[in-house]
């Protein structure tokens, strides 16, 4: 009896021992935190406002910067000034839709004038062709030679006649000069020849050679054609 009580007691007194240095050694590996301060994992996870990343202060700095530097930019290049800017832009476009609208009314009014001589039967006069030259100078260079060529496909040949402001000022665009002259080619010997004629005293006519050539070729030319005609 005496025995098994000392078995007993020397098994509890191992398992306690056990037991002290199971928690000794677990107790080595275990850093007790200090209650008064927080935990450096704690601390990592927590960062301050504006730091939400690694980088982004610089990263904001950045931003800004080159905010600046367009605005600088635009302040050089006129941008950021509206007051100037827009009333430029305004009135860049004001212009251009000005000028539209007069380059439109220009035609309508040489439409309107060719569909009335187109019409009429009596010789044009002298008054009537410097009216009609100065109808076609008012038409936008980019609409003059579709106009001219409206005119020649309308107008009667009692009314080509009307051309001939048009055609005998050597200022005018050689394309539109070189149109008249091709259709006059087509028209009446009494219409054509007297023409031709009277552009062959220019010798700074655009269409005076070709004049020159074809009276005399047709034998229509008179003795200052036939001189000219002679010098080329």
């Amino acid at each position: 009896m005496t025995r098994t009580k000392l078995s007993i007691g020397l098994v509890s007194a191992l398992a306690v021992a056990l037991a002290v240095f199971a928690v000794l050694r677990l107790g080595k590996g275990v850093a007790v935190p200090d209650a008064g301060k927080p935990s450096a994992a704690r601390t990592a996870q927590r960062p301050h406002v504006g730091a939400e990343r690694p980088g982004a202060p610089a990263a904001k700095a950045g931003r800004f910067q080159k905010r600046s530097r367009m605005q600088a930019a635009g302040k050089r290049a006129g941008v950021g000034q509206p007051a100037a800017g827009a009333g430029a832009a305004g009135s860049g476009k004001e212009a251009s839709a000005n000028k539209t609208a007069a380059a439109e009314k220009a035609v309508e009014s040489w439409e309107n004038l060719i569909d009335k001589l187109s019409e009429l039967t009596d010789a044009p006069t002298q008054e009537r062709m410097v009216s009609v030259k100065e109808a076609f100078d008012t038409l936008d260079k980019n609409d003059q030679v579709d106009a001219i060529n409206t005119a020649l496909n309308l107008l009667p040949d009692e009314q080509f006649t009307s051309l001939y402001g048009i055609l005998l000022d050597k200022t005018e665009n050689e394309e539109v000069l070189d149109a008249i002259f091709s259709d006059a080619l087509n028209r009446p010997e009494e219409i054509k020849v007297p023409l031709m004629k009277e552009l062959a005293k220019d010798k700074t006519h655009p269409m005076y050679f070709e004049s020159a050539r074809i009276l005399d070729a047709t034998g229509e030319s008179d003795e200052t054609t036939t001189g000219e005609a002679d010098e080329k």
